[in-house]
């Protein structure tokens, strides 16, 4: 009776089984596969998906299944392959502060990137008219690459879900309306869930560094779809057609984030399913020493960090004998040829992280704060030191910090050698074993933190089984009628460039009362 209820369950499945478009642009690794991940959960459970594989790097895997019903690849543009192996990327990354200027400048960099790949797929590739015979339901897309927003447009593919693989970025939930742009911290600020008075004006200015991400992208490639294609409505139009949103992060770990109507926390749905690790990595996982797992990404890579910083960490890594530190470093070069023979310092161009992770031999994760990475340590129940470089991990760490779940350690505290070794030893105390501290306050602080993991990773342990479902059921009852409701009536708040403008208009309107106050009030003084 089961196998015939099974049956029946995928006939009648495969009798409203939608076409759906995804586009996924191959740049971030953590992008990629959120994206990917959601494609073929779809596609596994009967829906006919297409994927546009945008590729920006090759060296970045798209992450896809075989229920993927057809992939369209965009080769890249010459322009971006030879910026992207020029290095500058990850070194400018590593040399950033968390500044809403620099964070703007970054910004404006990636979308430099962007806009030679989207540039490069409108005038020279014929995906487009390739599509425009095609049919879809509706698509899926990340709009961090505002490529895909003038796609489905000229398409006509007016139903779409709206995909983050981190919090909500900055452009949809100002552009929608659905969140309070006064209040709200921007994606790419070092704030937490909380906004103080004195720091809204500067996490307007992160905000207007984001937007102008978008705007950049929109200036350049509009009307190049203009041209080509006849678009004529604003990205900001296109996007408030969305029906859905659904973001990367789970309420367990950032449960303050304001949400809004048809959004959905997907937050686990791209982990990795465990698989058996090699005999290297039993043995060095079988070592009696405390362990820590570092890998910072694939955006600012550890091969492309400042050779000072390099220096002064593996001189932190020799000083602590008693751990073994699995480093994930992408090439051999001169600085691993010779450091070939520290003892408890080993390097790895990939690693498997997910399975090292979950394997329970993992007793700290340095880490750049990357959404996903954060998920699986917390998922997996391991300690954390977050280093954040740029973009949202920031914001990451200091949730997480504000949640009582990691410890930070900021980017110019690793020029310092002690530094290092200071904040390795206290994200280790609660492991007797090799630490015998009698500072009773910080080991206390740091059970907290443990305890915290428990409870989170409690919370995780059926998270990509219930994400999976929340998607699929959503997605199934949203599009199960003709019209779904979308964004298009919501008001739209205020740019963050406005309020600004506002803010200082009243501070500058103050300034001159008070001054007129003293100055009518010494008169009358001396009068």
């Amino acid at each position: 009776m089961l196998w015939v209820f099974m049956c029946l369950s995928i006939l009648c499945l495969h009798g409203s089984a939608f076409d759906i478009l995804v586009y996924a642009p191959r740049m971030m690794q953590s992008h990629v596969y959120f994206t990917a991940r959601i494609a073929n959960v779809l596609a596994a459970r009967g829906h006919k998906v297409t994927v546009i594989d945008n590729i920006f790097r090759y060296d970045v895997d798209n992450e896809l299944s075989s229920d993927i019903d057809q992939i369209l690849s965009v080769e890249p543009s010459p322009e971006v392959t030879k910026l992207l192996n020029t290095g500058s990327l990850p070194t400018i990354l590593w040399n950033s502060k968390a500044l809403p200027e620099e964070q703007r400048a970054i910004m404006e960099g990636l979308g430099h990137i962007h806009r030679l790949q989207c540039t490069h797929l409108i005038e020279n590739s014929t995906l487009i008219p390739k599509l425009q015979e095609m049919k879809f339901d509706f698509a899926i897309h990340e709009v961090f690459d505002s490529c895909g927003i003038g796609i489905l447009e000229v398409i006509g593919i007016q139903k779409t879900v709206i995909v983050s693989s981190t919090g909500p970025m900055d452009v949809v939930p100002i552009t929608l309306g659905i969140s309070d742009t006064l209040n709200t911290p921007s994606l790419l600020s070092d704030y937490g869930s909380f906004l103080s008075f004195h720091e809204k004006r500067r996490n307007l200015k992160f905000l207007s560094g984001m937007l102008n991400f978008h705007e950049m992208q929109e200036a350049v490639i509009g009307p190049l779809f203009r041209k080509y294609h006849g678009l004529k409505k604003s990205f900001g139009e296109i996007m408030r057609q969305a029906n859905l949103l659904f973001y990367n992060i789970h309420e367990g770990s950032d449960g303050m984030r304001m949400r809004g109507r048809r959004s959905f926390d997907i937050g686990g749905i791209a982990f990795k399913d465990q698989k058996n690790l090699t005999t290297e990595y039993q043995s060095l996982l079988s070592d009696p020493r405390p362990k820590v797992l570092v890998s910072l990404g694939t955006a600012a890579t550890s091969s492309h960090m400042p050779q000072n910083l390099k220096v002064s960490l593996l001189k932190a890594m020799k000083q602590m004998k008693y751990v073994l530190f699995i480093w994930k470093y992408e090439m051999e070069d001169e600085f691993t040829k010779s450091e070939e023979m520290t003892s408890n310092v080993i390097f790895k161009k990939f690693m498997p992280q997910t399975d090292l992770l979950a394997s329970e031999k993992i007793d700290l994760f340095i880490t750049h704060c990357g959404q996903n990475s954060l998920l699986e340590a917390f998922h997996a129940g391991v300690r954390v030191l977050a280093v954040p470089l740029f973009g949202d991990q920031h914001r990451n760490a200091q949730l997480a910090k504000e949640n009582g779940l990691i410890e930070v350690l900021p980017k110019a505290d690793i020029e310092t050698s002690s530094k290092i070794v200071k904040a390795v030893r206290n994200s280790l105390l609660p492991n007797e074993r090799f630490n015998q501290r009698k500072d009773s306050e910080k080991k206390m602080y740091c059970y907290r933190i443990q305890n915290n993991l428990i409870h989170v990773s409690s919370l995780l342990r059926n998270s990509k089984k219930n994400a999976e479902n929340l998607l699929v059921s959503t997605i199934e009852t949203i599009y199960s009628t003709d019209s779904p409701p979308n964004f298009s009536k919501f008001p739209q708040n205020y740019h963050p460039n406005t309020l600004i403008r506002v803010i200082d208009c009243a501070v500058a309107f103050l300034l001159i009362l008070v001054v007129f106050l003293i100055a009518k009030r010494f008169k009358k003084i001396i009068s």
